[in-house]
C-alpha cells in the first residue's frame, strides 16, 4: 500500500466543506445546461396557451464555435509538431512525430473524446480531460470528465498544485464487479449502491446536506455506484491516490497507490475558455456570457408571438350585447356574423420587435467573437445597407482576434497534454515501434524515443471559411514559391493542409529523409548487382542524383582497392547508371549533359592510361561526385 500522507483523513472533510462553497456555482452550471438544451420556461403565461419559445442563441454559438476548435486539435497533418533539444538527425525526429501521431488518433480514444471535451469547455468555461495507462490494451485511455464531477478547492488555479483533486466516478454495479481490485465483499457493495444501506462517517448536518447531491455523492437508482477517486501528495512530492464510496468514507474500495508516470503530474489536464482572475471555478463560458441575451431573446420571441396571436385571432364587440346569444355564433371562414358584432382593431405594436432582436443578437455575437455576416442586413430597417467588402474584412479581423487569443489559451493546454502523452509513450510503449503514415508501415528507432523534445500542437484557430484561407494560401505560393529564403516543403503543406490534410501524409516527405531513403534503396541495389550481376532497371519515383551519387561513391572506393568487381557484374552496374543519366537528362538536361562530358573525357584519360601501361581500359569509368572536377549538378 502507498504511504498515505499525513492530512488524508482531514480530505474528505475538505471535500465536503467545498462541495457546500460551491452550491451556487452546481445551481448556475445546471441552469445553463437547461438554457442550452431546453430553455427557460416562462413563469407566468397571459393565457393558458401563449407561446412558451426557446430560442437556442447559446446552442447554436457554441455548435458554431466547436468545430474550429475541433480542427485546430486534429486538422493538421499531425497531431503536433516535435522539436528536439539535443542533436539528432531529422528523420528521426519526423518519424517520432509520426509515430505520435498514428498511436494518438488511431490507437487512443483522442478524437471522440476531445470532442466531449471541447462542448463542455464553450459551455461551462472549463473542462478536464484525464489521460492514464492501460495496461490491459497497451494503449492511452482518454476520458473527458464533466466539470461538475470534478472536485478541486475553490482558489486552485494549477492542478499540479492543487491540495487535492477528486473525480467522481458513477459506475454501475456490473462494472465494479468486473474491477478485481475493488473491494467484492457483497455486504459491502450494498452499502455503497444507490443510496446505501448506512450512512457511517455522516457527523455534521452539514455533512448530510450535502447527501442530498444525486450524482455527486449516491445514485437514485439501486444499479450504481458513486465513487470518488482522490488525488494527494506524500511527503516526496508523489501523487497518491485514494478511492472510496463516500457513502462509507473510512472503508477505502481498493488499496492505496502512488502513480507511476515519470512525468511527476496528475493525469488530469483542465482547459478553459477564458483566463481571469480568480480560482478553478472563476472562467465563464458561452453559456454564462450569452445567458441574459439568450433570456432577452426569448422574452422578445414570446411576446411577438403573443403580439401575432391576438392580431389573427381578434375580440369582438357588439353594440347590443343583451340581444346576443354567443351560443350560436361560428368563427369560420366566411361566416356572416350578427348584426352589430364588429372586430376590435388591435393597434401596431409599440416597438419594432425584429429590430430590436437582430440589435441583441449582433451583441450577442461580438460578445463571443463569432461573426454573422448578415448582422446588420435588417430587412425591417430601410436605412440598413449591405455591407461593403471593407466593413466585412474589418469584423473578420476583430472576430480572429478574440478568437485566436481564445485559440491559444486552448493549445498550450493542449500542448501540456501531448507532452504528457509522450512521456507515457516513452515509458511504457516500447515495444510496439510500428506505426502507419499514409499507405506506409514505418518503425520509429529506439533513439528517437526519448523526453527530450519540445512538442507544441500543430495548427490554429481556423475562424475563416476554409475556402478563403486556402485562396490566400495558393497565393502565397505562387508569390513565395521561388525564394531561397523560404522552406518549400512546409510552404507546400500549408496548402495541403487546407485543402485535404491526408494529402499531406500521401504527396509530402521530408526532402532529408527523401534523400537518404533513395541512397538506402540504391545501395540494395548495387549489392544485388554485385552479387548476381542481374542489371536492375530504375523506377520513375527514383532520385536520379541521389542514386549516381551512390553509384559515383562506390565506385571511388572501388578504385581505391575497397572490393574487386567482376566484369559481368561492372557491366550491369554501368547499364544501370546510363539509365539513370538518361532519365536525369529528361528533369535536368544540364547536369545530365555535363556528367556525360566528363564521363566521356575520364574514359578517354583512362583509355590512355592503360595503353601506355599496357592493360586493359577500366570498366566503369566514372568521376567522384563530390571531388573538385566532378559537375556542379552533383553536388547533391
Amino acid at each position: 500500500m502507498a504511504e498515505q500522507p499525513d492530512n488524508f483523513k482531514d480530505i474528505h472533510g475538505r471535500i465536503v466543506d467545498d462541495l457546500t462553497r460551491r452550491n451556487t456555482w452546481d445551481a448556475r452550471q445546471r441552469q445553463f445546461y437547461e438554457m442550452r438544451t431546453f430553455g427557460l420556461r416562462r413563469k407566468v403565461k397571459p393565457w393558458p396557451t401563449a407561446a412558451d419559445l426557446h430560442v437556442a442563441l447559446i446552442d447554436r454559438v457554441i455548435e458554431r464555435l466547436k468545430p474550429n476548435y475541433v480542427n485546430s486539435a486534429l486538422g493538421n497533418d499531425t497531431v503536433a509538431g516535435f522539436v528536439p533539444m539535443r542533436q539528432q538527425l531529422t528523420p528521426l525526429t519526423v518519424t517520432a512525430e509520426r509515430f505520435f501521431d498514428f498511436k494518438i488518433r488511431e490507437k487512443t480514444n483522442f478524437q471522440e473524446e476531445i470532442v466531449r471535451l471541447i462542448d463542455d469547455m464553450l459551455l461551462y468555461g472549463r473542462s478536464v480531460l484525464k489521460a492514464v495507462w492501460d495496461e490491459d490494451k497497451k494503449q492511452i485511455v482518454f476520458q473527458a470528465i464533466d466539470p461538475t464531477r470534478f472536485i478541486v478547492p475553490d482558489y486552485t488555479t494549477n492542478l499540479d498544485e492543487a491540495d487535492y483533486l477528486c473525480h467522481v466516478m458513477v459506475q454501475s454495479v456490473d462494472q465494479y464487479k468486473r474491477n478485481e481490485a475493488f473491494n467484492q465483499d457483497e455486504d459491502f457493495i450494498k452499502t455503497i449502491t444507490g443510496r446505501g444501506t448506512r450512512f457511517e462517517g455522516i457527523n455534521t448536518e452539514k455533512e448530510q446536506s450535502v447527501f442530498q447531491r444525486e450524482g455527486l455523492t449516491y445514485e437514485d437508482r439501486q444499479d450504481r455506484i458513486v465513487l470518488w477517486e482522490v488525488y494527494t501528495k506524500n511527503k516526496d512530492g508523489e501523487w497518491v491516490v485514494r478511492t472510496y464510496s463516500p457513502l462509507s468514507p473510512e472503508n477505502p474500495v481498493r488499496d492505496d497507490f502512488t502513480l507511476p508516470y515519470k512525468h511527476g503530474q496528475c493525469p488530469f489536464s483542465d482547459f478553459s475558455y477564458e483566463l481571469v482572475n480568480g480560482g478553478f471555478y472563476s472562467a465563464r463560458g458561452v453559456a454564462e456570457i450569452l445567458a441574459a441575451n439568450e433570456a432577452s431573446l426569448a422574452k422578445m420571441k414570446n411576446s411577438l408571438m403573443d403580439f401575432m396571436e391576438l392580431a389573427n385571432r381578434p375580440l369582438f364587440q357588439a353594440e347590443n350585447p343583451v340581444s346576443l346569444n354567443t351560443a350560436n355564433m361560428r368563427m369560420q371562414p366566411g361566416q356572416i356574423l350578427p348584426q352589430g358584432i364588429k372586430p376590435v382593431l388591435m393597434s401596431g405594436p409599440p416597438i419594432d420587435f425584429m429590430r430590436v432582436m437582430f440589435e441583441e443578437r449582433s451583441e450577442a455575437e461580438q460578445r463571443v467573437g463569432t461573426v454573422d455576416f448578415g448582422i446588420g442586413n435588417n430587412p425591417s430597417d430601410p436605412g440598413s445597407s449591405r455591407k461593403t467588402a471593407t466593413e466585412i474584412q474589418a469584423l473578420v479581423n476583430t472576430g480572429a482576434a478574440g478568437a485566436d487569443l481564445r485559440n491559444r489559451i486552448f493549445r498550450m493546454s493542449l500542448g501540456r497534454l501531448f507532452r504528457q502523452c509522450w512521456s507515457i509513450y516513452v515509458q511504457y510503449d516500447k515495444k510496439d515501434l510500428t506505426f502507419r503514415y499514409a499507405e506506409d508501415l514505418g518503425t520509429v528507432p529506439p533513439d528517437a524515443m526519448h523526453s527530450q523534445y519540445s512538442i507544441m500542437p500543430k495548427g490554429g484557430y481556423d475562424f475563416q471559411t476554409r475556402q478563403f484561407q486556402l485562396q490566400k494560401a495558393v497565393a502565397r505560393m505562387q508569390l513565395l514559391g521561388q525564394s531561397p529564403f523560404i522552406n518549400q516543403a512546409e510552404l507546400v503543406k500549408s496548402v495541403l493542409e487546407l485543402d485535404d490534410p491526408s494529402l499531406v501524409r500521401r504527396l509530402v516527405q521530408d526532402p532529408q529523409m527523401n534523400q537518404q531513403e533513395q541512397r538506402e534503396e540504391q545501395a540494395k541495389e548495387l549489392a544485388a548487382m554485385l552479387s548476381t550481376a542481374f542489371p536492375i532497371a530504375i523506377k520513375p519515383t527514383d532520385d536520379h542524383k541521389a542514386h549516381l551519387e551512390v553509384l559515383f561513391d562506390f565506385q571511388a572506393a572501388a578504385e581505391n582497392g575497397f572490393r574487386p568487381v567482376d566484369p559481368a557484374a561492372a557491366q550491369a552496374i554501368g547499364q544501370h547508371v546510363q539509365q539513370h543519366l538518361q532519365a536525369l537528362e529528361q528533369i535536368d538536361p544540364n547536369t545530365a549533359r555535363a556528367i556525360n562530358a566528363q564521363l566521356r573525357k575520364m574514359a578517354k584519360a583512362q583509355e590512355r592510361e592503360a595503353q601506355q601501361l599496357g592493360g586493359p581500359a577500366g570498366q566503369l569509368p566514372q568521376p567522384q561526385p563530390m571531388a573538385p572536377a566532378a559537375p556542379a549538378g552533383m553536388a547533391v
